[in-house]
């Protein structure tokens, strides 16, 4: 392992990303990614596995209170110092929890508990349609009408692109740095996990979350 990375030669290393994340196959796979990964200096390489740890934790255990959520955020924030990925999962947690209040609203629920910057705007525009975010957030209008028609897939790729057209915008900023490693890191998973979607899984999972909600939990895998 090397002390400092080379981010002109790594960067070059890796083929171009799509356009879009709809596409039928990621451009290198996991096992490639990880072999040029390991051109990263100690201290980066230290950032990348938080972020990763971080996309699994992420992922797992759907039944997870709102404490345990809000620990973990607490959690997160006191030991992830890298600006970029404090900002990239923050956006994360803020999907979470608007999709999370589109759920519990669509279901005569209360208002999620949630972590981040729209928890009290959430609380103060309940019945607003798109939580008087549409301006800021236009995304919220078309996965609010995707989760009313129940179109799980239609659902899932709201999600997905909410997230990838804020990565690529992040991504205009950096050139062969560290954080243009992330954001490629950050956008490959997306494409990765468009391209593992199945319709019938998708099925299940979107009963699987609704049932979350009713729950109570103010949980979702995005």
């Amino acid at each position: 392992m090397t002390s400092t990375t080379n981010y002109y030669q790594l960067v070059a290393s890796l083929p171009h990303l799509p356009v879009t994340f709809e596409v039928s196959r990621v451009p290198i796979t996991r096992i490639q990614l990880e072999q040029r990964l390991k051109m990263l200096g100690d201290d980066d390489r230290i950032v990348v596995e938080q972020y990763q740890r971080f996309l699994v934790w992420d992922r797992q255990h759907p039944e997870r209170t709102d404490e345990e959520f809000q620990s973990e955020y607490d959690r997160l924030m006191r030991t992830i110092k890298n600006p970029l990925v404090r900002e990239m999962v923050n956006h994360r947690m803020d999907v979470r929890t608007i999709t999370c209040g589109l759920r519990r609203r669509r279901l005569g629920l209360s208002p999620p508990t949630g972590v981040g910057q729209y928890v009290d705007v959430i609380r103060s525009k309940w019945r607003d349609a798109d939580f008087g975010l549409a301006t800021k957030l236009p995304w919220i209008s078309a996965l609010r009408e995707a989760l009313e028609a129940k179109r799980t897939l239609a659902v899932e790729r709201q999600l997905l692109l909410a997230t990838w057209n804020r990565w690529v915008k992040l991504s205009d900023a950096y050139h062969f740095s560290f954080e243009t490693i992330l954001l490629y890191l950050a956008r490959w998973e997306i494409v990765d996990r468009w391209t593992r979607l199945d319709e019938t899984l998708g099925q299940q999972k979107f009963d699987q979350l609704l049932r979350e909600v009713l729950d109570g939990h103010a949980s979702f895998n995005a």
